[in-house]
């Protein structure tokens, strides 16, 4: 007998065949047609009791920024990271009211008597027999929002334009490009593009951030500066 996991990934790879260079695995859709970069998308999922959430997030994970961000820190960082809740004022593929995120359940019916949710919840929440074509409409939107906001062309494009710029769609979801982790892997972006100063600039007190700055990650990066630069003077690459 088939799980509610196993019949929801099982759902993904045939919406996954719908999009050319995408396939799902490991509980994700993947584009790997670029040979630097990994597209992502990242969609949220949280099995528990025959539910799951959806609220996806795009993942660029460029191998230069990755091998990096392992060789300072031990772990393989996304050279990008969007969450689409912060943008689904944009979205136009799904239904107004599933644009910001989602829940799947196996039993829709079942689950309105048994849990008696709010009607804000009844508004997001699908069953899995409507899940395809939701699912199908969600993948749109969120490849849309990759070809509108990265340059694919090339990989010097792609880092060149990090951060990707987007209006959020209200004050509650902050730009948050340059924040936290986030802006620790940005750093690290700009070195593999040979840029060794705006790590120290975005360190310093002027660079000004929503969040305060993980200063003792940035430190790591600015100590490991010198055999990275004698390395980029050697080889022409920093990695």
């Amino acid at each position: 007998m088939s799980t509610f996991k196993t019949e929801i990934f099982d759902l993904c790879k045939e919406v996954a065949t719908e999009f050319p260079g995408w396939e799902f695995a490991s509980g994700q859709f993947k584009n790997k047609s670029l040979r630097h970069t990994e597209l992502v998308v990242h969609l949220g999922f949280g099995f528990e009791d025959d539910a799951t959430p959806v609220f996806p997030s795009v993942n660029i994970v460029n191998k230069r920024v990755s091998k990096l961000c392992k060789a300072i820190f031990g772990v393989v960082g996304c050279a990008s990271i969007v969450s689409m809740q912060v943008v689904a004022h944009t979205f136009t593929c799904r239904p107004e009211n599933l644009r910001a995120g989602f829940w799947i359940v196996r039993d829709k019916k079942g689950y309105f008597s048994l849990a008696q949710p709010s009607q804000a919840v009844r508004d997001i929440t699908i069953g899995i027999d409507e899940a395809r074509p939701i699912l199908v409409e969600t993948m749109r939107d969120v490849i849309s929002f990759i070809e509108n906001h990265y340059q694919l062309g090339s990989e010097d494009a792609l880092l060149s334009a990090l951060p990707a710029m987007y209006e959020t769609r209200h004050v509650n979801s902050p730009y948050d490009q340059l924040e936290k982790m986030k802006g620790v892997m940005l750093c690290l972006v700009h070195i593999v593009l040979g840029d060794f100063d705006f790590v120290e600039a975005y360190r310093d007190d002027s660079y000004k951030t929503i969040f305060p700055k993980r200063t003792q990650d940035l430190d790591r990066i600015i100590s490991a500066l010198p055999e990275i630069k004698k390395r980029y003077a050697e080889t022409g690459s920093v990695i």
